[in-house]
C-alpha cells in the first residue's frame, strides 16, 4: 500500500490550507464579490456543460445568489482553518471535495479547471492518509 510520509502529508496539507484560506479571505475581503456573484453564476449557467448542473443553477443558485455566495466564502474559509489546524480532517475533505467537484461542474471552460481534480485527489489523499494526525490538533486529541 502506498503511504506518504509525514513531512509530505503535512505539506499537502497545508497548500490544501493555504489555496483555501486565500481563496476565501479574498472573497471576503472583496466588496464586489458578493454583488457580481449573481452574474458571475448566470454566466457560467449558460455555458455550462452538464446540463443538469445548469438547471440547478437556474432553479436553485440565482434565486438564493446571497446566500450561495455566503456558503462559498464561509466554506472556502472553514474548510482552509481544518486543514491548517489538521481538525476534523474529515470534514474539511469531505467539503473541500464537495465544493471543487461544484466548481468542476460549474467551470468547465475555465483553463485552471485541472486545479479542481487535483484538489479533489489531494484531499482524498489527506483524509485517506489520517494527515491530520501529523502535527494537527488530531494528534493532539487522539493522544
Amino acid at each position: 500500500m502506498f503511504k506518504l510520509n509525514n513531512l509530505s502529508l503535512l505539506l499537502l496539507r497545508l497548500a490544501i490550507s493555504y489555496i483555501w484560506l486565500s481563496s476565501g479571505i479574498s472573497k471576503l475581503l472583496s466588496p464586489d464579490f458578493i454583488n457580481s456573484f449573481g452574474g458571475i453564476i448566470q454566466g457560467f449557467a449558460k455555458s455550462c456543460s452538464f446540463p443538469f448542473y445548469a438547471n440547478f443553477l437556474n432553479e436553485y443558485v440565482v434565486p438564493h445568489i446571497q446566500i450561495f455566495a455566503q456558503l462559498i466564502v464561509w466554506g472556502e474559509i472553514l474548510t482552509g482553518a481544518s486543514f491548517l489546524l489538521g481538525f476534523p480532517l474529515i470534514l474539511a475533505a469531505l467539503s473541500g471535495m464537495f465544493m471543487n467537484l461544484n466548481y468542476f461542474f460549474v467551470a468547465t471552460s475555465v483553463p485552471s479547471q485541472f486545479l479542481n481534480i487535483i484538489m479533489i485527489v489531494s484531499q482524498f489523499a489527506c483524509w485517506s492518509c489520517g494527515a491530520g494526525s501529523i502535527w494537527g490538533l488530531e494528534a493532539k486529541i487522539r493522544r
